[in-house]
């Protein structure tokens, strides 16, 4: 708390206006060096926006937050006037408490008047005091005299922080009192011990709590919901502090470029950031046209074994060159189209037809065409959006069939922006950034194939932009804006000029954020978020630390299990995690168990059919019913963990049995093996963990929350789904306030909480997921360098301010709007 001594105050002034007593505060300040004298003109235009009278004779003058620069020191005067001036609406006031202040330490002097608020006896004494010391031992008292408020004991309650600049003085108070005097249940407000009335500003200033102060809010009675969702919304809107809120979201937004004039635009989501200007050009498949009649059965039918064989030399190469960019998990894809033209049952049928006189090519096309419709009939619609590999697959055996020698996508001889109706996943892999300068599909979603693919490949890329954008025809030059989800068409010449700016200035903000990739994310307020990233393969552990990462927030195990004949043995995967340790040199590795099932499947392990394997065994279910995999497992973990530092983290824990359950097999492990401890955590996935996170807090050691199965968890929309992919947004608010419980239950019990789902790595997600209390943004490697620049030009105040007001919106592009 400030001090205030008897040269700050002016004992028997008079002023004939309000504008002369508030100048006469503010030359007081000047005086005592506290402001220069432009200030004054600042605490006269605040009063023009609000009222400063609190009750019993006492005001609070004070200048607006972007003139803080005229402030030299934090300091309060008081200019008493025995005859009072009219203030507004007929007050009278005797005491003017003059206000500059820089931080929150004034806040102490409004808890002490609120004292003499409640005593207006004590305010009328100050008022004609003739001793300047009776004024200040008033307001720089220690305690609070006033009757003590209980809170409540069986409310409802949340707990919030503070705008950086709406601590509760005077007009956030009001505004506070003001919106819980709407209900009619009990309210309180709790900060540092001390609890006060929540309808009553005089209540509330005995707290004193400053901007970014974390204070809970307690309703009781049959409103109590509507009335904390209220005061949830007041406080994210900064409790009428307008000018100071306006000013701090200014640096918060995130650049997009806007065209110079009105173009004819399709928007579709954003799956690989980034600006590119070139032709367009339409890609639509030729239909390969066959003849029935076939040359006798033996001729077709190694006519049929040298197009498989060419096929699978064709996928073992396109294989070969995606698991060198983009690892084995991207390129899994391929040997399961390997597996394919093996299938016996297939094979089978189509030589049935070519037994009766057909041709190969005829016999194949016919085969492939009913169990590509069959499947797209079946009611599992993750299986009837997978029939799009059994058409590739089928496409490029017929192409063989019928000697065509051509690539699947054909392309002119020169750069140009892709469209189409969606990619294969063999045609998205051979994608060439030097002939594609950006890619845009009418279906498809930010976690397809082709997005994943674009994004690794540094192709602005837009999915789901709808069928009307396979409409268009060939055009000299378009506009493709990755980042904000846009293919613009006819830009003009200011257009093309601005375009080009813009992406030379993107092209030079990169190129400084790689040369600062190695300093940390350290806020301007001196908040640290730990940046780490999500790493698949073991080569990827020294490139992730080339890429300025800080440890490894997600190894995802699968890669280790994947593209073989059978499982790791327990010293490969020791090898493996041993050589990952050796590279990040001390820096923490986080190790997911192995998360198979849903859409990952093991070739030598097959899994029961199941109805709905996302809903099935998988994770650590799966693990738990198949020790043979994960003992294995867990005792190359903790042999390797002797080698440097390690964190274990079970993937797919939905209840607090899942979670003992585990513990008790790794803890049977680990005393076998003779290691120590490592810190353990799960993954928050399913909304079951999340409300059952305040219980899961007492026992785990972290959580990490992946956002893109709890984001399909949550909105019940597989994030494959060529239809609905698109609407599955990391950003929805529900997936949001289903963070901030999750981060707020673990901050009850002294835990972290990180994120390794794909919206760490986007500049609004680590922004919001900052603001609601998430300390470690785990990422693919291309977006850390970004993201770490990104949170060193803003505060842990301005994030803040930023999650609050997300968390009160309704859709994820009212959300994405705050960029």
């Amino acid at each position: 708390m400030i001090s205030l001594a008897s040269q700050n105050v002016r004992l028997n002034a008079t002023a004939k206006t309000k504008e002369d007593a508030i100048r006469a505060a503010g030359q007081l300040l000047v005086e005592c060096g506290h402001i220069a004298p432009g200030y004054i003109d600042s605490m006269l235009g605040r009063e023009q926006q609000a009222n400063t009278y609190l009750s019993h004779g006492i005001a609070i003058p004070h200048g607006m937050p972007q003139h803080r620069d005229l402030i030299q020191k934090t300091g309060v005067c008081v200019i008493q006037i025995p005859a009072g001036v009219s203030w507004q609406n007929g007050e009278t006031v005797h005491l003017i408490v003059g206000i500059a202040a820089k931080s929150d330490e004034h806040l102490g002097i409004l808890a002490a008047l609120t004292d003499v608020l409640d005593d207006p006896a004590a305010a009328g004494r100050l008022a004609n005091t003739d001793n300047p010391e009776d004024i200040v031992a008033a307001l720089t008292r220690q305690a609070p005299k006033g009757a003590i408020t209980q809170g409540l004991v069986n409310a409802r309650e949340i707990t919030l922080n503070l705008l950086e600049g709406a601590g509760l003085h005077a007009r956030p108070a009001l505004a506070f009192a003001e919106v819980a005097q709407q209900y009619h249940c009990a309210v309180r407000v709790v900060y540092n011990g001390k609890v006060a009335n929540g309808k009553a500003m005089a209540s509330l200033l005995k707290l004193g709590v400053p901007g970014n102060g974390s204070i809970t809010i307690q309703a009781e009675g049959s409103d109590a919901d509507a009335a904390l969702q209220a005061l949830r919304s007041a406080i994210a809107a900064g409790l009428d502090d307008e000018p100071h809120q306006t000013e701090d979201l200014a640096p918060l937004t995130i650049p997009h470029w806007k065209p110079a004039t009105e173009l004819q635009s399709f928007t579709g989501v954003s799956a690989s950031p980034g600006l590119a200007i070139g032709p367009l050009h339409l890609f639509q498949p030729t239909t390969l046209r066959v003849i029935q009649k076939g040359d006798t059965p033996k001729a077709e039918i190694q006519f049929l074994i040298n197009a498989l064989h060419e096929a699978d030399a064709q996928l073992e190469d396109i294989h070969e060159s995606v698991n060198t960019r983009s690892g084995k998990n991207q390129a899994a894809i391929f040997r399961a189209h390997q597996a394919l033209l093996k299938d016996e049952e297939l094979l089978d049928a189509v030589e049935q037809h070519i037994h009766t006189g057909n041709s190969a090519a005829w016999s194949w096309q016919l085969i492939i065409q009913q169990r590509v419709d069959e499947m797209k009939s079946l009611a599992d619609e993750r299986i009837a959006a997978r029939a799009v590999d059994l058409h590739d697959v089928g496409q490029r055996v017929l192409r063989a069939l019928a000697g065509a020698t051509h690539a699947e996508l054909i392309l002119p001889d020169h750069p140009v922006i892709l469209v189409a109706d969606d990619l294969t996943p063999s045609d998205t892999a051979r994608l060439d950034p030097t002939r594609v300068l950006g890619l845009c599909t009418a279906l498809g979603g930010p976690t397809s194939h082709t997005a994943i693919i674009a994004r690794s490949l540094d192709i602005p890329a837009i999915v789901g932009t709808g069928p009307a954008i396979l409409e268009l025809k060939n055009q000299a030059v378009c506009i493709i804006d990755g980042s904000a989800g846009q293919l613009h068409l006819h830009p003009t010449t200011a257009d093309l000029e601005s375009a080009e700016a813009f992406r030379h200035d993107l092209h030079s903000q990169r190129e400084t954020e790689n040369q600062t990739r190695y300093q940390p994310a350290i806020l301007t307020d001196g908040h640290r978020v730990e940046i780490v990233a999500n790493i698949g393969k073991a080569a990827e552990a020294a490139a992730a630390v080339e890429a300025g990462a800080e440890g490894i927030g997600l190894l995802r195990t699968e890669f280790l299990f994947l593209d073989r004949e059978s499982a790791p043995t327990e010293d490969e995967q020791y090898a493996a995690y041993t050589e990952m340790i050796r590279a990040l040199n001390g820096l923490p590795l986080i190790i997911r168990t192995l998360d198979i099932g849903g859409d990952k499947v093991l070739p030598y392990h097959p899994l029961a059919k199941e109805d709905n394997p996302f809903l099935g065994v998988r994770g650590i279910r799966l693990c738990l019913r198949e020790p043979d995999l994960f003992l294995p497992q867990l005792r190359a973990i903790y042999r390797a963990s002797q080698n440097g530092p390690v964190k274990i983290m079970f993937p797919m824990i939905a209840t607090l049995e899942d979670w003992h359950a585990a513990c008790e097999v790794a803890e049977k492990v680990r005393l076998e093996i003779g290691a120590d401890p490592v810190d353990m955590g799960i993954m928050i996935e399913v909304p079951s963990a999340v409300l059952m996170a305040a219980e899961f807090a007492k026992e785990v050691d972290f959580f990490s929350i992946g956002t893109n199965d709890l984001t399909q968890y949550t909105l019940a929309m597989d994030r494959m789904h060529p239809a609905l992919a698109k609407n599955v947004d990391g950003l929805h608010p529900a997936v949001l306030r289903l963070i901030d419980q999750t981060v707020r239950a673990a901050t009850k019990e002294n835990k972290w909480v990180g994120v390794c789902g794909g919206v760490a790595g986007d500049p609004l997600g680590a922004l919001i997921l900052t603001g609601l209390g998430v300390t470690e943004l785990s990422m693919s490697l291309p977006s850390i360098a970004a993201v770490k620049a990104r949170l060193r030009t803003t505060s842990k105040a301005k994030t803040q301010s930023l999650a609050q007001k997300a968390l009160t919106l309704s859709t994820a592009s009212e959300v994405r709007a705050l960029a």
